[in-house]
């Protein structure tokens, strides 16, 4: 009360400092857009594909199966010494796998030919679980699990999946 009544009437104790404002969070350079057809692939897939049923591969034939994909798909020369495909990793510590052109992490659970594919795709594609994505999903699917492309191609439609157009 006496203070109050001392800074009140003027008194020589000296305000506190204002606090100082937060340092404000660096924006981002690039925002991430919104992978909008995520959950609309993953019940395509559980749905046409069952992706976790089938053999489980070891993680040397995730390997072979990596390498034998990119460079199908980017087809280096003999003397490109070099190029190298994604790194495997065996996604100890995940409960979900990943892809991208740096790495493929593949929790145990994932390690069949399927989700393996579906991970290479995303090496292959920028956009998430965008129609790049799902062309070149289903590009590998036929090339390399012997899908029919026109069946997939319709239950996509019939499931609302946007798809790019071949050859992109």
């Amino acid at each position: 009360m006496f203070h109050r009544l001392f800074v009140l009437l003027g008194g020589g104790i000296p305000a506190e400092p204002a606090p100082e404002a937060r340092p404000r969070r660096p924006a981002r350079l690039q925002k991430r857009p919104r992978d909008f057809q995520r959950q609309r692939v993953y019940a395509w897939e559980a749905a046409v594909l069952a992706p976790t049923h089938g053999g489980k591969l070891s993680l040397g034939a995730c390997e072979r199966l990596i390498e034998e994909v990119f460079r199908w798909h980017e087809q280096p020369g003999p003397q490109d010494r070099s190029w190298r495909p994604p790194r495997l990793g065996d996604g100890r510590g995940r409960r979900h796998a990943c892809g991208s052109r740096e790495v493929i992490k593949l929790p145990r659970w994932a390690r069949t030919r399927t989700i393996v594919l579906h991970e290479c795709a995303h090496g292959m594609s920028g956009d998430g679980h965008g129609p790049a994505f799902v062309r070149a999903y289903v590009t590998l699917l036929c090339r390399f699990q012997g899908h029919d492309g026109a069946a997939l191609e319709a239950s996509l439609r019939a499931h609302k999946i946007a798809i790019a157009p071949p050859g992109r």
